[in-house]
């Protein structure tokens, strides 16, 4: 079908029967038709896939343990990992001396760590938003703040927020909404309920869409910016957000959104931008650690990445994510030559926290049952 649709395209633009079709269009076509090709790689069982792989100079230590991780993970999700092996004729598909699929398991676990430990992060961001947005715009205005158009700049983009808002809360499942309907005749939720219900992207769109800048201005100083490069960084905070939660590749990615550059000095510790690319990994960690540190100057986002790199030693992170060789010396960083040991000690020391995040409580459920509270004073008896 695809094949006649350009052949009669083809037809059609040969025919310059009149100036409508000019000889650049008929240049364009070629081109098009050059690079649309139908496509015909055929299906490949699990054996053949491992085949396939050391045909092409794969070492496979393995194979049954290869086979289960293809079965679990599959093909196309391993050859992101797999492709920085290929020599550098990518087209050839030859992998390079030495290379074995036990190393690209072993990066797809590095990535796999860290982007749970990105998303872990990202919570904590998104939470402390949804409660600044709100209670900034709510004080100022009132509960429903968020349904008035004259408060927001494109009243297209505010009616299908509300539309999308007014959907979550019709099909909303969640107890205090349930509630909420039976007790209330209002068509729309408070403030404070109703964006604990919508998406991080829709919070971002809100808060990019609001008229007033100095609402929002009073927002983004709260994590140290101009409320122009808060938009901007909440764009790609929802954008990892969403690559994370998918569970795509982080590591050694081009994204496809770039940070914009910071023209005047921030408030709080930041990273020297010459030379820094805008579209890796090394400046997207570096934001999340920005605003954490606005959060919580306390957090242990710093501890963790270093312990997940010492870790993986043969994850060579500096190429692959855009890392300067200087990064620990950048005054956001400022890991100076502690080890990851001794600045764990510190953190426990100060403030405990744990590897899990459950209820937004610092700490496991053990460390909580363990804190001792003191016994409430008996009434003496006369």
């Amino acid at each position: 079908m695809s094949c006649r649709i350009l052949a009669y395209t083809l037809y059609i633009c040969t025919q310059q029967t009149t100036p409508a079709y000019p000889r650049c269009v008929l240049g364009v076509v070629f081109y098009f038709i050059a690079i649309v090709i139908l496509y015909k790689k055929p299906f490949l069982t699990y054996l053949e896939q491992i085949e396939k792989l050391e045909k092409r100079g794969l070492k496979i230590k393995n194979k049954s343990k290869a086979l289960h991780l293809l079965e679990n993970l599959s093909y196309y999700r391993l050859s992101g990992y797999l492709y920085p092996m290929l020599t550098e004729n990518k087209e050839n598909h030859k992998f390079k001396d030495d290379s074995t699929f036990e190393s690209a398991f072993k990066m797809y676990c590095f990535d796999r760590e860290l982007r749970l430990l990105v998303l872990s992060n990202l919570e904590k961001i998104e939470v402390s938003f949804r409660a600044k947005l709100t209670y900034v715009f709510a004080n100022k205005y009132d509960t429903f703040w968020y349904t008035y158009d004259k408060l927001f700049k494109n009243n297209g983009i505010h009616q299908n927020s509300i539309e999308a808002v007014n959907k979550l809360y019709i099909d909303s499942t969640e107890d205090f909404v349930i509630k909420y309907k039976r007790k209330y005749i209002n068509n729309f939720l408070p403030s404070w309920m109703g964006m604990e219900i919508v998406t991080f992207t829709h919070l971002s769109k809100l808060y990019e869409n609001a008229k007033d800048t100095a609402a929002k201005a009073e927002i983004s100083s709260y994590y140290g910016l101009p409320y122009q490069m808060f938009e901007n960084w909440l764009l790609m905070l929802t954008y990892v957000r969403n690559i994370c939660a998918h569970h795509s590749r982080f590591w050694n990615r081009e994204f496809s959104i770039k940070v914009r550059k910071t023209n005047k000095p921030l408030p709080n510790n930041w990273i020297e931008q010459s030379g820094i690319a805008r579209n890796k990994a090394y400046i997207y960690l570096s934001i999340i650690k920005y605003i954490l540190d606005c959060i919580n100057p306390k957090n242990s986002f710093k501890v963790n990445l270093l312990e997940l790199f010492e870790k993986y030693p043969s994850i060579d992170y500096k190429r692959s994510m855009a890392f300067p060789e200087n990064w620990k010396e950048q005054p956001l960083w400022n890991l100076e030559n502690n080890s990851v040991k001794d600045m764990k000690k510190e953190n426990v020391e100060k403030i405990p926290e744990a590897k899990e995040d459950k209820l937004h409580i610092e700490g496991s459920l053990d460390d909580v049952l363990k804190v001792s509270v003191p016994k409430p004073k008996e009434k003496e008896t006369k």
